[in-house]
């Protein structure tokens, strides 16, 4: 029914050809009747419109030389024109409609596999957490830290999912971190910048130490507090301030606590730099690292995250978050 709809519709087409223009060509508008019904319709559809569009050009717009020599060389060569072109066009659309059919089918799979991992990794996460709160229940200070580490980690996964383990968002990875504290208290500056996910889970890391830090000791201490956090992105490097005001004065620890140790050996992996000042209006901190080159997908292929996951044989290498940071 559809193939006839298009032969229809493209007779009709060649009639109002021929008011405008008596000598256009006769098989014109069936191309496209045949293109159309091919896409659709598949390749018996496409073969029906060719047949009938033909049969409807020859009977209603021939000329009428034709009747007279149906057989000379020109017409000849009109008819096996039109009907290879209607083979190729045919051929060209089911292999179309083919290709699409099997990237369809992949993107499925992909999808499928993805909410699995996504599963897996809550369960993991899930299970790290009550091993944690078991042999940390009595040391409640220690228990809350880790337990907001894997908190931060959970929430980094969540941005990942949404590209398929690509890449997430900074801003994203930043608000998710500051909204439990208000995000008016945040100034974010810089262009959308989106972390492949090595860069991402580090900077979620860090983003989480540094706001603990500040919450317990900086300017989220105070009412008054603020936080600047500002980033840029030139030629591949990911340079990254963080400034606090408003908070009590600042004094220089004692000792290099986990935040950092995990904030000067994360970014050394990436060909980065770490510069912390501690002034009269509270920390500044100035981190830069090297974003990497994202890998290209071929047609087909399984995020690399997880092909790299059930290709390797290291158990930190299972999870795609967990075995990326080598702290």
């Amino acid at each position: 029914m559809f193939a006839v709809a298009c032969v229809a519709v493209a007779t009709a087409v060649r009639v109002g050809l021929g008011l405008i223009s008596p000598d256009c060509a006769v098989f014109a508008p069936y191309y496209s009747a045949t293109l159309v019904s091919a896409l659709v319709g598949g390749a018996e559809a496409g073969a029906l419109a060719a047949g009938l569009g033909g049969l409807a050009a020859y009977c209603l717009f021939v000329p009428a030389e034709w009747a007279i020599a149906a057989f000379r060389l020109e017409q000849l060569v009109s008819l096996v024109l039109y009907s290879t072109s209607s083979i190729v066009i045919i051929w060209a659309a089911e292999s179309y409609r083919g290709l699409l059919q099997r990237l369809r089918r992949e993107q499925d799979m992909r999808q499928l596999l993805n909410l699995e991992l996504v599963h897996r990794i809550k369960n993991i996460l899930a299970g790290v957490q009550s091993i944690v709160s078991r042999s940390l229940r009595d040391h409640e200070d220690l228990l809350e830290t880790v337990s907001a580490r894997l908190a931060a980690l959970g929430a980094t996964n969540d941005l990942l999912v949404k590209s398929e383990w690509q890449s997430a968002s900074l801003r994203e990875i930043l608000e998710h971190e500051f909204s439990p504290y208000g995000l008016a208290r945040f100034q974010l500056r810089g262009d959308n910048v989106d972390c492949p996910y090595a860069i991402a889970v580090l900077l979620a890391l860090i983003v989480h130490e540094l706001t603990t830090n500040a919450v317990k000791y900086g300017a989220l201490s105070t009412p008054s507090g603020r936080i600047g956090v500002s980033w840029s992105n030139i030629a591949g490097r990911l340079a990254v301030e963080w400034v606090e005001s408003g908070g009590p004065r600042p004094t220089a620890p004692t000792r290099e606590g986990f935040g950092s140790k995990l904030l000067r050996a994360g970014v050394k992996q990436f060909q980065g730099s770490v510069t912390c000042r501690f002034e009269p209006t509270g920390l500044r901190c100035t981190f830069s690292l090297a974003l990497p080159a994202e890998p290209k997908r071929e047609a087909g292929e399984v995020t690399r995250p997880l092909a790299r996951c059930a290709e390797s044989r290291d158990p930190a290498a299972q999870s795609p978050t967990l075995g990326t940071l080598r702290l």
